[in-house]
């Protein structure tokens, strides 16, 4: 089954690694526990051995079944009644049977402890009994002169150690699923505190579309990853409120300038259909409709540079272009215009600066700059441009004596089908697309575009383009 809750699936999560951890901690704690028991009956029965050993050399009489209990006592708090006692010799016989009571056990030697014992050596030995439990055995030789004489065997039951570590292993079981339950649902409750914003999140998020953009998520102020995640996704919806309402306007100024021109174009056929008239009339109405659709054609061309620059797909034809070269060309296209104007366009400076661009995009640009210039600078003013190399850099500069404008303005400028009043007042045909054209052509070629203005004084919009070396466009 495909679990679709985050909760679930933090709960499951949390839960799982806690049981790995509870596993692993009780079978270190189970390994530890069987270590400690296993070293303290060894250490006990070796302490036995010792005694039993110096009682061994000291007397010569039977050692009697209460001094056992007391040495058992000793090391272990207790007698245990499954205990094991023997002295042998050398060759494995039996020594002192008399001492023997019915709570010592018949354990035999087996011959590699005797053989262990006779070189000096201690022996330890766990024998497994089919119907009795399990018993740990010390094999320790007696020397006497730096000479093994005497061998003793000290033994006692497991049993008790095997009860001990049985009820450590059912007080775990008992205790592992009593915690993982209020652990797990203890991980319920914390996933649902943890994921409750987020669920606020997405209570809003279903509110927020494209009529409703002014919504925004909820922070707590701590500063924590939710927080972090609200506040990025609120500058994300900030940028995208941004985009929408550019598209809306731009959609509305394309909408407005398109309209002009086509109602144009129909009124004048509509006109020129409602009687009968000569070729110079019909030809007169054509040549009117062709100014129109050529100015729709130029808009739409503007509109789809602008919209292939948004997406990076504008194409450039990169060569090496002399800036200087260029703009002298587009100069003296353009003398006529300026004449018909009453506008003063000439060169002021023309350093060769070759660039590595587009020509016809780069012409596309300066041609709006100049033409930009020339129209909005009154009669009888000037407009200049000039080329230069500053750094590494080729900076193309148009200045003109037209009415300026404001910082606000120059903050618009740019922006696609802006206008300023003034403008909208001496030129009705234009689009507002010209600047914005040049700037996304500058911004194709890595340069920028600025603007600086005084009104009443004019503008001077300069354009800065990475230049090449010569090595790199002589080869």
């Amino acid at each position: 089954m495909l679990v679709r809750s985050i909760r679930l699936k933090l709960t499951f999560w949390y839960t799982g690694l806690l049981t790995l951890t509870c596993l692993l901690l009780g079978g270190l704690s189970y390994g530890l526990l069987s270590y400690s028991l296993n070293r303290d009956i060894d250490y006990a029965l070796r302490g036995i051995a010792d005694v039993l050993k110096t009682t061994v050399e000291r007397r010569t009489d039977s050692i009697l079944p209460a001094e056992i209990d007391d040495i058992f006592r000793q090391f272990f708090g207790f007698s245990p009644l499954e205990r094991h006692i023997d002295f042998f010799n050398l060759s494995g016989q039996r020594q002192r049977g008399e001492s023997r009571d019915k709570s010592l056990l018949e354990v035999p030697l087996s011959e590699s402890a005797l053989e262990a014992a006779a070189r000096g050596k201690q022996v330890f030995e766990t024998i497994e009994g089919e119907n009795s439990p399990a018993l740990r055995v010390l094999t320790t030789p007696v020397v006497d002169n730096g000479r093994v004489v005497n061998v003793v065997r000290v033994g006692m039951s497991l049993e008790n150690m095997q009860e001990t570590k049985k009820r450590f292993l059912l007080i775990m079981a008992g205790l592992l699923p009593i915690t993982l339950l209020f652990s797990g649902g203890g991980g319920w409750l914390l996933a649902g505190r943890f994921l409750r914003p987020i669920d606020s999140m997405t209570r809003t998020a279903n509110r927020i579309s494209a009529e409703h953009l002014s919504q925004r998520l909820g922070v707590s102020g701590s500063d924590d990853e939710l927080d972090r995640l609200a506040r990025t996704i609120n500058d994300m919806l900030d940028r995208i409120d941004g985009s929408v309402q550019e598209m809306r306007r731009f959609s509305a100024d394309a909408s407005h300038e398109l309209q002009t021109p086509l109602t144009i174009l129909k009124g004048e056929i509509e006109v020129a259909l409602l009687k009968q008239r000569s070729p110079s009339e019909y030809e007169q109405v054509l040549n009117s409709c062709l100014e129109e659709i050529d100015r729709i054609n130029k808009l739409v061309e503007g509109l789809l540079l602008l919209a292939r620059a948004d997406v990076g797909a504008l194409r450039l034809d990169l060569q090496p272009v002399d800036m200087a070269q260029l703009s002298h060309q587009l100069c003296d296209q353009l003398q006529p215009l300026a004449r018909q104007h009453g506008i003063d366009l000439h060169h002021a400076l023309l350093d060769s600066v070759v660039v590595d661009g587009d020509e016809l995009q780069l012409q596309r640009m300066l041609m709006n700059l100049i033409d930009n210039g020339i129209k909005y600078t009154p009669a009888g003013g000037q407009v200049s441009v000039s080329v230069e190399k500053i750094a590494e850099e080729a900076v193309i500069r148009v200045q003109d004596s037209g009415p300026g404008f404001g910082a606000e303005e120059a903050d618009k400028i740019f922006d696609r089908f802006h206008r300023a009043p003034q403008a909208r007042q001496q030129h009705s045909k234009g689009s507002g697309l010209g600047l914005s054209i040049a700037r996304s052509i500058a911004l194709a070629h890595h340069g920028e575009i600025r603007v600086e203005s005084v009104p009443g004084v004019g503008s001077t919009f300069s354009v800065s383009i990475p230049s090449l070396k010569s090595s790199e466009f002589e080869s």
